[in-house]
């Protein structure tokens, strides 16, 4: 298991992203900024546990219908801010969805690209200094996106932010280990579901090299979806030791 990993019983890709160099040499402050999987599996420790990291508010990047479908337990005194980063799902527990035919790498643009709002409310709120979490489905996709973001905005080298990225796969499959059965009776095919249980870094450099080919650079980015200079530095007070 990584250090920087949460263990839950509901939940498998919780980790804290506190410990990561900048260029600079400064490190994330630990225990302000969160990233998991979905939270309904949860249960009672599970969410005493979650509460006793001080979290408190948590931004759920699933599509309107993954949030009805599995509905996030309460923890704690936080927040529930629902701020879908894209509108259609992208659940990898879907079997409607034909992964064969998706490509994750023009995926995450999209994300950069239409998620502009859920990505300047995580930014805003992570400047403010209390604790924070934000999930999609698997934690993997677009909770990647949204840390990639909030990773470059502090100045942590790309391939810490790769290397972050590349952890879900290990946490993913090891619980699909679980559901892999089932997910082929339902009609998944094998080779779907190793594609979508993987974070290869080539498609997390691929995304970042297209967000500073498209917008030029992070800070121009981050301007075009709202989040301006002097955000950025309450950021870097808040998150950075």
């Amino acid at each position: 298991m990584h250090p920087r990993s949460v263990t839950l019983k509901g939940v498998f890709n919780l980790r804290d992203l506190g410990g990561l160099a900048t260029r600079e040499g400064r490190k994330v402050r630990p225990g302000r900024v969160f990233r998991s999987d979905a939270l309904h599996r949860i249960d009672q420790d599970d969410a005493e546990h979650l509460a006793s990291l001080g979290i408190r508010r948590i931004f759920d990047l699933r599509c309107d219908s993954e949030v009805l479908r599995d509905v996030s337990v309460s923890v704690g005194g936080a927040d529930r801010v629902h701020v879908p980063l894209v509108a259609v799902t992208l659940s990898p527990f879907d079997p409607d969805i034909d992964w064969r035919r998706i490509d994750l790498r023009e995926r995450y643009v999209e994300m950069l690209a239409v998620g502009g709002d859920a990505i300047r409310a995580v930014l805003h709120a992570a400047a403010d200094g209390a604790p924070i979490l934000f999930h999609c489905t698997a934690g993997k996709d677009r909770t990647g996106v949204v840390a990639a973001v909030l990773l470059r905005a502090l100045e942590v080298p790309d391939e810490e932010i790769i290397a972050d990225y590349a952890l879900s796969e290990d946490n993913l499959r090891a619980f699909l280990c679980t559901l892999r059965e089932d997910l082929v009776r339902r009609g998944m095919a094998p080779d779907a579901i190793d594609y979508l249980t993987s974070s290869p870094p080539e498609r997390m450099r691929r995304t970042l090299r297209e967000l500073d080919r498209r917008w030029g650079s992070t800070e121009e980015y981050l301007r075009w979806i709202g989040v301006d200079e002097d955000a950025v530095d309450r950021l870097r007070v808040s998150l950075l030791l």
